[in-house]
């Protein structure tokens, strides 16, 4: 069992050497990471690694990839942001403040 990560230089070397050994490296370091989480965010973890691993086989090259994940990256911190300024907003709107409508008379047409 590892009990140091490698410095950026031997993962450099291991990625040139052994490609093979640097993907079981990141897996075991994430099956790490999935254990040690609480057991109800497991299952999350688990599919948005599925998620991670789809999208990384789909693109032919390490920087299409990259970009494709940074994206997603970017849409999960907006999507917090909208959330986080929607509870804002909802939680600050209508203190003390009175709701007002128009009031539209309904008619029969003859």
């Amino acid at each position: 069992m590892q009990t140091e990560w490698p410095n950026v230089e031997q993962l450099i070397a291991l990625a040139k050497t052994n490609p093979e050994a640097l993907e079981q490296l990141r897996h075991q370091e994430i099956e790490k990471l999935i254990a040690r989480a609480p057991e109800d965010l497991r299952r999350r973890l688990r599919g948005l690694q599925f998620q991670i691993d789809v999208k990384r086989r789909l693109h032919k090259s390490a920087m299409g990839a990259c970009i494709e994940l940074s994206k997603m990256m970017f849409d999960s911190v907006h999507e917090l942001n909208d959330a986080l300024q929607g509870l804002h907003q909802n939680s600050t709107a209508g203190i003390n403040k009175q709701r007002t409508a128009a009031i539209i008379p309904i008619t029969r047409a003859v």
